[in-house]
């Protein structure tokens, strides 16, 4: 009888379960921690933003700069977006909207958008490099984690009553974001410069490495981890584009090309410093050949506007996409906005349309179609964990 309980079926598969729990119970039951943050930097910031909340061990882990370069590589491995913010007497937008394979005509629908309370945005003093927008007044904005950043003054050597320019320039090598600061109201060769998540202050560049010079614009355009901005040497009459090293903290001079217009807008063009110009329909570029010997190479495109009687002033050159393509865009709309992208190696241009949205927008918002909104465009946007 005794043999017959030990033969049945049942106890065979009690038996295997009482062996399969004691099996689990050697094994680890928890997923060890460099596996859980390898698995977190490929999700989006939004998703890892919300795991914050799950132990006090992932909210810290996240923020180690480990995590963050992490998820920045990741993060440039896929497409930029198109940052877009509004601003009205009502208050300032963030949008993000997509940059490729969007058709001409079509309408465009956002990642995300949400509603922002610093007065700054309206004033950028950069395009977005690396995720993080220059703002007056020493701000750093990271859109993603929709925060600001204050930063410290530059000190004793940079009073207020001086006045100066700030820029913003990313070393890609080294993966660190700096700030240059240079016055404006004298010459001066010695710019100050701070590296942003370092723990340092605001260092004097070396003597000997920066002409003496005062800038003559308050933007600047960061590539490749060279800086550049417009100024003018001391004892002389016009200007010149600086260009700074990230990596090196060296500065350049580089003469513009001759018969250029006044108003230029300084972006990368397959892989060199470029200079675009529009008046209405003709859009001029200027690309650098060779930054030793002041070359420059000049083209002209033909932009095709999607109004004929639109005014002059309505339009202005917003960048270029990581693919190449010229942006252009309205400096203000009530009703709707659009985007041209203009492809230069095509000599095509394409339209995307926003009314959809903005018409959601102002319904949630509580704006009605009278209402003015300016704009600012940020293209070749990717998303950042950075903060100080």
């Amino acid at each position: 009888m005794r043999d017959f309980k030990k033969n049945q079926p049942w106890m065979n598969k009690k038996r295997r379960r009482l062996e399969r729990s004691r099996d689990d119970r050697s094994q680890p039951n928890h997923i060890p921690l460099d596996l859980t943050l390898e698995i977190l930097s490929r999700l989006p910031a939004k998703s890892i933003l919300r795991y914050q909340c799950v132990s006090k061990l992932w909210s810290s882990s996240i923020t180690l700069p480990s995590f963050i370069n992490s998820f920045m590589s990741r993060s440039t491995s896929r497409s930029p977006t198109l940052l877009v913010t509004f601003s009205s007497s009502w208050g300032d937008y963030v949008f993000s909207f997509p940059q490729h394979q969007i058709p001409d005509g079509s309408t465009c629908s956002s990642f995300y958008s949400y509603q922002i309370t610093n007065t700054d945005c309206d004033s950028p003093r950069s395009q977005s490099v690396q995720g993080l927008i220059l703002l007056p007044v020493l701000k750093i904005w990271n859109p993603t984690l929709r925060r600001f950043l204050a930063l410290p003054h530059p000190g004793k050597h940079m009073s207020s009553r001086d006045g100066w320019s700030s820029y913003l320039g990313y070393d890609s090598l080294e993966g660190k974001h700096k700030v240059l600061c240079v016055l404006t109201n004298k010459y001066s060769d010695q710019p100050q410069v701070l590296t942003l998540g370092a723990q340092e202050s605001w260092r004097i560049i070396t003597k000997g490495r920066c002409p003496v010079h005062s800038p003559t614009s308050e933007y600047g355009r960061c590539f490749n981890g060279i800086l550049y901005y417009t100024a003018r040497l001391r004892g002389a009459g016009h200007d010149i584009i600086m260009s700074f090293d990230v990596k090196s903290e060296n500065f350049n001079i580089i003469k513009f090309p001759e018969g250029r217009s006044r108003k230029l807008h300084m972006i990368p063009y397959e892989g060199r410093l470029a200079l675009v110009t529009h008046d209405y329909h003709v859009v001029k570029l200027y690309s650098l050949k060779d930054a030793h010997g002041h070359e420059w190479t000049r083209e002209c495109f033909v932009l095709h506007l999607p109004c004929e009687n639109l005014q002059r002033d309505c339009i202005r050159f917003r960048g270029i996409t990581d693919a190449g393509e010229f942006i252009f865009a309205p400096c203000r709309f009530k009703e709707a906005f659009y985007i041209l992208y203009l492809d230069p190696r095509r000599s095509s241009t394409r339209e995307v349309f926003f009314e959809r949205n903005m018409g959601e927008f102002r319904r949630r918002c509580g704006l009605s179609s009278s209402h003015t909104l300016t704009m600012d465009v940020f293209p070749n946007h990717i998303e950042s964990l950075f903060s100080l």
